[in-house]
């Protein structure tokens, strides 16, 4: 078995994530150079693959911008976070960050406490392409030894839901396994007060076992309301959540996705919806209550599956 785990990645991933192309250009002043492409979309997908990566992260440079929001939905956003030099740490108070390596490297502390700008106590980690770190509201966090650059997927989400919300992503009873119906348990479920570091080489061995045991999914960690997984499939497939967005990143093998597709039964209407191609390092971000899948898989294809649910209380409610 030929696990291509972040092939495209390890080369150095400036050659992996794209949508209809979209100029980066230099950010008006007093935004904290942020650029926004787009604001999220509600009937499509946005699918990033690697040439409009490569050209992302050039314009990035050119205008010194360190964040270019890809993404955009008020209590969401999907970013590309891309720093030459340690930053300030920081604390989100209600926003869960989940972050995978692009490019370069440098060091990741959480944790302990912020005292002028730099973390005190906390827990430092490296940070090299292919990692995932999941930063819990409420934690601090901050990038130091930076060794050059150091480029992340920064995937952010708010956690102010209604108490008695539906759970859409995920559940934190979750259900015994049944025929045809595995049980879903995670890993772990999310903790409040500590970041999760999954270093590749942790995925690589995950994927290698998932093969073993012929799963399609792995939870590695549950919040209810939002979980990360590895999804991992040899056929085609369907899927439809009302109220959960999904980020992905390919990383094994690649195929055929369609999203926005009509359904009969569980299988995509032929001639509806739009396809894209997905190779290893490409991005997609689906929209809750969008209809997506593989509609064709060469031999096997693999992604990190980043959801949280976005019923979150009306503005003013």
């Amino acid at each position: 078995m030929r696990l291509a785990l972040f092939t495209a990645l390890t080369a150095g991933l400036v050659g992996a994530l794209g949508t209809a192309p979209v100029s980066v250009q230099a950010p008006p002043r007093g935004d904290g150079g942020v650029r926004i492409l787009q604001q999220a979309p509600t009937d499509r997908s946005v699918n990033v693959p690697g040439e409009t990566l490569t050209r992302y992260l050039k314009e990035m440079d050119a205008h010194k911008l360190a964040t270019l929001r890809m993404v955009e939905g008020g209590k969401y956003n999907v970013n590309i976070r891309r720093i030459r030099n340690a930053e300030t740490a920081l604390i989100h108070p209600k926003t869960i960050d989940t972050w995978v390596v692009l490019d370069g490297g440098g060091t990741m502390t959480t944790g302990g406490r912020i005292e002028q700008g730099r973390i005190v106590g906390g827990v430092s980690t490296p940070l090299k392409v292919g990692d995932v770190y999941f930063v819990p509201a409420g934690v601090p966090h901050g990038v130091s030894g930076v060794n050059g650059s150091v480029t992340w997927l920064n995937v952010r989400w708010d956690v102010d839901w209604a108490d008695g919300a539906t759970m859409g992503a995920g559940t934190l009873t979750p259900p015994p396994a049944a025929p045809g119906r595995p049980s879903f348990k995670p890993l772990e479920y999310a903790p409040a007060d500590r970041a999760v570091y999954i270093p590749k080489e942790k995925l690589t061995g995950y994927l290698a076992q998932m093969e073993a045991d012929k799963s399609a999914v792995l939870r590695m960690i549950e919040g209810g309301h939002f979980n990360v997984n590895i999804r991992r499939v040899k056929a085609p497939s369907a899927e439809h959540h009302p109220v959960t967005a999904d980020a992905w990143v390919l990383i094994e093998g690649g195929g055929m996705v369609a999203t926005g597709f009509d359904r009969k039964g569980n299988q995509p209407v032929p001639g509806t919806g739009v396809s894209a191609f997905a190779r290893v390092g490409d991005l997609f971000y689906v929209p809750a209550n969008l209809t997506h899948g593989f509609t064709a898989v060469d031999s096997v294809a693999a992604w990190l599956n980043i959801r949280w649910d976005t019923n979150w209380p009306a503005a003013g409610r």
